[in-house]
């Protein structure tokens, strides 16, 4: 994990990377967009990409996609509560209705329970 450590941040997109090689992962961070703006950004994704279901886990929004397609991770880095919070709701109004599945661990730690940090 030392070598995944940029001065006092963590390289959160190489940690990513090694633990799920399949996906192409992005790295967020509060000033790359507006609000709604970043909600309409990633669900762009969900139409281009086509999962069968997303996992929400707090900071990170994994697209699980069928085998042998290269699927997609977001980390949300140091977003608030409040704007998670806008982000799963922008999430589940877009795929309600779809023939997409989506669950939401809103109260996960990503860094623990997904990451093993």
């Amino acid at each position: 994990m030392l070598k995944f450590l940029i001065g006092d941040a963590v390289d959160y997109e190489s940690i990513i990377k090694e633990k799920f090689p399949n996906c192409n992962v992005e790295v967020i961070q509060p000033d790359f967009l507006e609000m709604d703006m970043l909600i309409e950004y990633i669900t762009d994704d969900i139409i281009v990409y086509r999962p069968h279901s997303i996992m929400v886990y707090r900071h990170m929004i994994r697209f699980l996609m069928n085998v042998g397609e290269r699927g997609k991770i977001y980390y949300l880095e140091g977003f608030s509560d409040e704007d998670l919070k806008s982000i799963h709701a922008g999430l589940l109004k877009f795929t309600y209705g779809r023939d997409i599945s989506i669950n939401l661990f809103k109260n996960a730690n990503p860094d623990r329970d997904v990451l093993g940090l």
